[in-house]
């Protein structure tokens, strides 16, 4: 009977803590999903890795987990956490049709990569995607045009062309402005020589008609003109 009691309280005990397991998983779970709801796919995705830590044989985390890796840009994690959910629930589950499509999507899209020297803002096809370096691990396939801008440079563009399942890496340098001529130290000091010359050109000028010729005097009568 008391090994028989034993057995039973080891069990109960593992029951428990499985309980327990699970309820903290399901905590973070619908705290990822209204994080996913409202847009911050950000936390949405470290509560979603917390739940599926504390219950790694359940799908449903997976499911959410890709779905935020979509949004976040990461369609190689999320075809991982796809096959992951697709391994755990039965054919013909409604909710594969969904992670199908994302699926395509994700096969769809490349990896840009893009570097600027110094750093600058980035805009991809007219939209400010934040600072340099960046990384986009689902851009969408096809061209994209590249601008990179600080205050102070020229700005940098380029066009690309993102193959799908491919890796792109691009760097940008960034010129600075060229001066204008008057903000230049070799300008002002050939100003400053040429400004000297023509006082000097004109000191002679002045001067010389204010002195007595020191040519000979010409005369000239019926004979011709001499010194």
């Amino acid at each position: 009977m008391a090994i028989i009691a034993l057995v039973l309280g080891v069990v109960s005990s593992s029951r428990a803590r499985a309980d327990a397991t699970e309820t903290a998983a399901q905590v973070h779970l619908d705290r990822g999903v209204a994080a996913f709801e409202r847009g911050d796919y950000v936390i949405a995705h470290r509560e979603l890795v917390a739940a599926r830590d504390l219950v790694p044989h359940k799908p449903n985390p997976y499911r959410w987990l890709a779905l935020a890796e979509v949004q976040l840009g990461d369609c190689t994690q999320a075809v991982t956490n796809i096959d992951a959910f697709g391994k755990r629930v039965v054919a013909g589950d409604p909710r594969l049709a969904e992670l199908a499509r994302l699926r395509d999507l994700c096969q769809r899209t490349g990896i840009l990569q893009v570097t600027t020297k110094p750093d600058a803002t980035l805009r991809i096809d007219g939209k400010v995607v934040g600072k340099s370096p960046y990384r986009a691990l689902s851009m969408r396939s096809g061209e994209h045009r590249i601008l990179a801008e600080r205050a102070g440079f020229v700005t940098a563009e380029r066009s690309v062309v993102v193959t799908a399942g491919h890796e792109l890496t691009l760097h940008l340098d960034l010129a600075s402005p060229a001066r204008p001529i008057t903000r230049r130290w070799w300008f002002w000091a050939i100003a400053a020589g040429t400004t000297v010359a023509a006082a000097a050109t004109v000191f002679i000028i002045a001067s010389d008609g204010s002195e007595p010729s020191r040519l000979p005097s010409i005369r000239c009568d019926d004979a011709g003109c001499r010194p």
